[in-house]
């Protein structure tokens, strides 16, 4: 039996049949203009191709020092890694832990499903773990405080700016081009056209209400 594929607006909750548009095109609530679905070219491949090189850049990203910092002839240096850590060995725990899971754990994790999701999806050979891993890269999306970490860089650089002579360092472009991936993944990552391809080649059956685009139920109950 064939359904009427339906979505449901995120923000005011209308229920409106689902028509796929186009890439470049943009698919908008009529009600309160929120946008449902945008389609991306080569959406897949994209996203692919950005976790790697997210993979690729995240060890030296994470482990090479950042900046460098001459203070009257004192030099001082240090990696996400190594701050974690100190953090850790000055009494705060719970921000070292903090620091180490946001910029380091779920980061890495978070790329590394993407990645294989992608590959799977490319190679038609998604299943239940597919699912399962999409799932749980959504609901590690709010864990990643890669920005965060960049913004307090930012901060360092500026207030140390006069006093001290800053030194660029590997770890701190690796850092930049982390960042940059992992945005532009997010970036390209079409949602709606990973839920339907995983859904086709999974074979498995969903009722319109899980198959609603935009509403918690598609990212919930997605292959359920």
């Amino acid at each position: 039996m064939n359904l009427k594929k339906i979505l449901v607006c995120p923000d005011c909750d209308l229920v409106l049949d689902y028509s796929a548009p186009e890439p470049g095109q943009k698919l908008s609530c009529p009600r309160c203009k929120c946008t449902l679905s945008a389609p991306v070219e080569d959406s897949v491949e994209k996203t692919m191709a950005l976790a790697l090189t997210g993979l690729l850049l995240f060890p030296p990203a994470v482990f090479l020092p950042l900046l460098t910092l001459d203070v009257l002839g004192l030099e001082s240096s240090g990696s996400i890694f190594s701050s974690a850590r100190a953090m850790v060995e000055s009494g705060y725990l719970f921000t070292g832990v903090a620091v180490f899971v946001t910029s380091m754990v779920v980061p890495f994790i978070k790329l590394l499903l993407l990645f294989i999701v992608s590959v799977q999806i490319r190679m038609s050979r998604s299943g239940k773990s597919t699912i399962c891993m999409f799932r749980a890269y959504k609901r590690l999306d709010e864990w990643g405080m890669l920005e965060v970490y960049m913004i307090g860089i930012l901060v360092t650089i500026i207030k140390l700016l006069h006093m001290a002579k800053i030194q660029y360092d590997v770890g701190f472009f690796c850092f930049i081009g982390l960042l940059s991936a992992t945005l532009l993944s997010s970036f390209f990552l079409d949602e709606v056209f990973y839920w339907s391809r995983m859904e086709a080649q999974a074979g498995q059956y969903l009722s319109p209400e899980a198959s609603s685009v935009g509403s918690p139920a598609a990212e919930n109950g997605y292959g359920r």
